[in-house]
């Protein structure tokens, strides 16, 4: 293994960090440059050799006289990159190269890193659902739930339709008010956080957005979907009051399923912890794939039971 530096941001070469995401074997969307621009006011890098292996260290210090790593909104999975082979030993040598000044840490590593425990750190499993679309349709649609089923042929009865236009200024404010008074978070700034993010994408080819409309034309449903290196990932949901009657979502994930099946794709729900939405993946047929969490703290005792 080669050594491993800290990379301030303004000295991190932009063009070799993106080429290791690209070529990774974990690789995520979340880890190029320009997405973590959009989800991060503060971050630095650690590399490995000529950019063969990185980190972001996403950092901020809303602590009063301490740096912290947080995991930012946006971006299930992050942590270490590679195109080598992603070994405990490698991930273990990065961890030891976080500068000790960040007394506080959360880490989100991709779900094919290996780690069973260590010695200063918390570990947590969290679920990600997938579903491989490298079948034909019917043999996809053959795992579906009996209960998905039925939502389907209400949708089709209800003459529901698909592939209605929508600006991302359009689909943002849909989706905060779809969402308004469940995501405690969902502050303006976020709302331009997620703009930026549909923009970023779809100027590189990396997302697009999906509608479900009633017939009589009221957008019951729709998703931003960012795909990179064959994986779907389902980012950005929202359903109507309408649309949840009369099985929007449902139908609309049959379309992006039946869309790209046969093809060498996953659709990465992005969880969820929750049962019911975890139920609703799983009515596709979509397995878990797990990932990991990592926390430290090491503030003072006085304030590490405040701050946890």
């Amino acid at each position: 293994m080669k050594s491993i530096r800290y990379v301030p941001y303004d000295e991190i070469d932009k063009h070799k960090w993106d080429s290791c995401i690209h070529f990774a074997g974990n690789s995520r969307v979340y880890g190029y440059t320009w997405y973590l621009n959009q989800i991060c006011e503060e971050w630095d890098g650690l590399v490995e050799g000529n950019y063969e292996s990185v980190f972001p260290i996403i950092w901020n210090d809303k602590i009063p006289g301490f740096k912290q790593l947080h995991h930012p909104l946006l971006a299930q999975q992050l942590g270490l990159f590679s195109v080598h082979v992603l070994s405990e030993d490698r991930l273990s040598a990065f961890l030891k190269a976080i500068p000790t000044h960040f007394k506080r840490q959360a880490i989100n590593l991709t779900s094919n890193i290996p780690i069973t425990n260590h010695p200063d750190y918390e570990i947590e499993s969290r679920p990600n659902l997938k579903l491989m679309l490298n079948r034909p349709y019917e043999e996809i649609q053959a795992g579906y739930s009996s209960n998905l089923k039925r939502n389907l042929k209400k949708a089709d009865r209800n003459e529901l339709y698909g592939g209605a236009s929508m600006t991302p200024e359009q689909f943002v404010e849909l989706f905060k008010t779809s969402h308004s008074g469940k995501i405690d978070v969902l502050t303006d700034k976020i709302g331009y956080t997620m703009l930026r993010i549909i923009y970023q994408a779809m100027h590189r080819g990396l997302g697009f957005i999906s509608t479900v409309k009633s017939k009589e034309g009221n957008i019951c449903a729709a998703t931003f979907f960012l795909t990179s290196k064959g994986r779907i990932t389902y980012l950005l949901p929202f359903t109507t009051e309408e649309g949840k009657q009369l099985g929007a979502m449902h139908f609309l994930l049959d379309i992006v399923i039946r869309k790209n099946a046969n093809s060498p794709s996953l659709l990465d729900f992005e969880g969820s912890s929750i049962e019911s939405i975890a139920r609703f993946y799983k009515a596709f047929g979509a397995e878990n794939e797990p990932y990991s969490v990592l926390r430290q703290n090491n503030l003072p005792f006085w304030l590490k039971w405040f701050v946890k």
